[in-house]
């Protein structure tokens, strides 16, 4: 079973918009006969052309989509920000997104006879996180107190076989920093990295990210749970957190512990905060009282100053938040190993696809679209 247009809110909205079918077909950049054929349920839309009927219409998808789940439904996962909630549309909007990319699979230049391992049976507790990092950390090939830096992360992204999507996005206080896609049916993971977000909480999300590669099993909150407690152990393994901590309780000084977790932090390329966290998370497993620089918001403090440091990756990649196309499209290739925009090109130019296929599938707007879309042809 599929999903299906929900053709009465479709009908009220084209009368209170005054579209005639011919109108929107014509705003949609499709036939009429399309048009029709979807009125009367006889086809569903392709996703991109389903994710501009929503903009046409400015309507919401748990409005404009019956949805009926099935098996093989591409499986999303976001990096929890905060309070921020994670709406059902922009949800299924993720799963259009999603769709879009099952058709780029057989370009994937992978062995596609094998899998990558994953983590078996994995579980959000302490000793069970810090065991998977600390045999991840060996595997990538760095000793216990070193920093994970940033070509090893993609190294061992392309040794998963896991598609990096470097996009820019802006800057966003939602969840639009990093978007996990899995396609159960292909078994392949899409990886949507932000550039516009700053160095230490790019290599976190890169490390949330891998969290998710390795345990396709998990999803929704329990997913989001363990990736996150797996990018906190992974960047600030426990060795580091008690000797950091250890440090810590001979300070009597709020600031100059504060000083020594900034000093960690830049050497690691983390958050101050998530070197905090750590730290105090290994106290807590192992009884011993915990390091308050949270009543009086100092860590807080101290972070938000610690980033204004940091430029956007967009800015140390291309030296501008806005690079030239070409610029742009060779990142993806240069810096991050990934075959995507060679894919895509392929795609577009074998089935003839529109600027606005390329607009579905990075969530950008059509100016950009057509600017990527150009340079790929």
């Amino acid at each position: 079973m599929k999903n299906s247009l929900n053709i009465e809110k479709l009908s009220q909205r084209t009368e209170e918009l005054g579209l005639s079918q011919s109108k929107l077909a014509k705003d949609l950049g499709v036939s009429r006969e399309s048009v029709s054929k979807w009125f009367q349920n006889e086809v569903y839309p392709r996703p991109d052309k389903l994710l501009k009927l929503a903009r046409v219409l400015d309507l919401n998808f748990s409005d404009l989509v019956t949805r009926v789940t099935t098996v093989n439904e591409p499986v999303v996962a976001f990096r929890k920000k905060g309070s921020h909630k994670i709406t059902d549309d922009y949800i299924e909007q993720a799963r259009d997104m999603g769709r879009i990319l099952s058709d780029l699979v057989s370009y994937l230049p992978f062995d596609d006879l094998s899998q990558p391992a994953i983590l078996r049976n994995p579980v959000n507790n302490y000793d069970y996180v810090q065991k998977a990092a600390q045999r991840i950390r060996s595997q990538i090939g760095v000793q216990e107190n070193d920093e994970i830096g940033f070509d090893k992360l993609i190294n061992f992204f392309i040794n998963l076989h896991a598609v990096i999507i470097p996009v820019l996005w802006g800057s966003k206080e939602n969840h639009e920093n990093a978007l996990h896609i899995y396609l159960p049916e292909s078994m392949t993971t899409w990886i949507y990295l932000n550039l516009d977000c700053r160095l230490h909480d790019f290599k976190f999300w890169m490390a949330h990210e891998l969290g998710h590669v390795h345990t396709p099993q998990l999803t929704g909150e329990a997913g989001e749970d363990f990736a996150e407690a797996f990018a906190g152990a992974l960047l600030v393994p426990q060795e580091l957190a008690e000797h950091a901590y250890n440090k810590l309780t001979s300070f009597t000084n709020p600031w100059v512990q504060i000083n020594h977790i900034k000093e960690v932090a830049e050497r690691l390329v983390v958050s101050p905060l998530s070197v905090y966290y750590e730290i105090n998370k290994y106290a807590a497993h192992h009884g011993k009282p915990k390091i308050d620089l949270e009543t009086k918001r100092e860590i807080f403090q101290a972070t938000t100053n610690f980033n204004k440091e940091f430029k956007p990756v967009s800015e140390c990649l291309f030296g501008t938040k806005t690079p030239p196309p070409s610029r742009y499209i060779a990142c993806a290739r240069e810096d991050f190993g990934s075959p995507f925009f060679d894919i895509l090109k392929s795609h577009i130019t074998k089935q003839h696809k529109s600027e606005s296929f390329v607009q579905s599938l990075l969530n950008i707007p059509l100016l950009d679209a057509r600017n990527v879309y150009e340079e790929l042809l």
